[in-house]
């Protein structure tokens, strides 16, 4: 069972990769224009993702910083954004 969630956290990961990719072929206004989403924007929904993991890795872990907010802007930005959740991601890989 334990190689199944090794398998999903690493696939989780790369798949962030590939979305982060494709992200940052936009320009930052198109990140952050509002599309009548959820979330408003490309840049938002990242936060949201970002902020769920967070949120679960506290729970599973009691440790760690997670947002009151599923809906926080946690970033700003793409390049810092990024960055969390590659952090993120190793954190889930390294927990499982």
């Amino acid at each position: 069972m334990k190689q199944h969630f090794m398998m999903f956290a690493a696939y989780n990961q790369w798949a962030n990769g590939r979305l982060y990719d494709a992200a940052a072929d936009l320009g930052e206004d198109e990140l952050g224009r509002d599309v009548g989403a959820i979330f408003g924007s490309m840049l938002g929904t990242l936060n949201h993702l970002l902020a769920v993991d967070r949120i679960w890795m506290k729970r599973f872990t009691g440790e760690g910083d997670a947002p009151s907010n599923t809906a926080a802007m946690l970033y700003h930005a793409l390049p810092a954004l990024r960055l969390a959740r590659e952090a993120e991601d190793r954190r889930i890989v390294d927990w499982v």
